[in-house]
């Protein structure tokens, strides 16, 4: 077994056991050996029956690549075994140490090959788009890596929800606003054109940088867009997610039983 197999098995024991693994030494895996992990890794996923259904960003700002020494984001694979339908109930028992974030999600609703595609072509490709949770768990005790580990770590893709969805138009949903409450108190609220990396603008760099390694991206498959508020620690409670004229809402439960 090689060292790479090794370490696949130990991030797959680690979720089926939902127990974290040591970090590791930060020197360990550089950038381009992670994404190598993680690409082995979703094609075993592949290989136990589960279907590829989107992507994910992370490291979309400048404080966090500064962090990391990179000058670009990072992304992750989606898959069908990590959606949760919205208005039911996740057990906080099955997970590691989960961290809520908030996300635009882009339905595509073509297919792009790879190329040489502008920002409005790739725009032209998206469908809809629809409010959406991501269930953020890292495999590394404490949330300790380096940006390798965290890509091995399929960039800590853990679940994620997508709500209702709206026909999309670039130019009305270059501004989202959104409200985050849990139990009824606003726990966080903000307005996309106030950020530094639109959704847009990471969509754009996601499906070029997929395209660039020679991937194709699927009609149908989503991508979330990257955090719109810090990822925050979860605990049990009912989450309800205001955005696109719509609400998304999840149960957090204490336990391993899903209901």
């Amino acid at each position: 077994m090689t060292a790479r197999e090794q370490l696949l098995n130990q991030l797959h024991h680690a979720t089926q056991s939902a127990r974290a693994l040591p970090p590791l030494a930060a020197q360990a895996l550089d950038l381009t050996c992670g994404y190598g992990v993680q690409r082995q890794g979703l094609l075993q996923r592949q290989a136990r029956g589960e279907q590829l259904t989107g992507w994910k960003v992370a490291f979309a700002g400048s404080a966090a690549q500064r962090r990391f020494g990179i000058s670009e984001p990072v992304l992750g694979g989606l898959t069908d075994a990590m959606l949760v339908q919205p208005d039911s109930s996740v057990a906080l028992g099955q997970l590691i140490q989960p961290k809520l974030e908030v996300e635009l999600a882009f339905v595509l609703g073509q297919t792009l090959t790879p190329g040489d595609h502008s920002d409005e072509t790739i725009l032209a490709a998206v469908s809809e788009v629809a409010p959406a949770f991501e269930i953020a768990d890292c495999r590394w005790q404490q949330w300790s890596f380096g940006v390798g580990a965290f890509l091995a770590d399929n960039a800590a893709a853990g679940r994620y929800c997508i709500g209702p969805r709206s026909r999309f138009d670039p130019v009305r949903h270059a501004e989202v606003a959104y409200r985050l409450e849990c139990d009824g108190v606003v726990v966080g609220a903000g307005n996309t054109l106030a950020r530094e990396d639109t959704p847009s603008v990471n969509l754009c760099w996601l499906v070029r940088r997929l395209l660039a390694d020679g991937h194709g991206v699927e009609a149908g498959q989503v991508v979330l867009s990257g955090a719109l508020l810090p990822p925050m620690d979860l605990r049990a409670g009912e989450y309800r997610l205001d955005m696109l004229g719509t609400e998304l809402v999840l149960v957090f439960e204490a336990g391993t039983d899903t209901v």
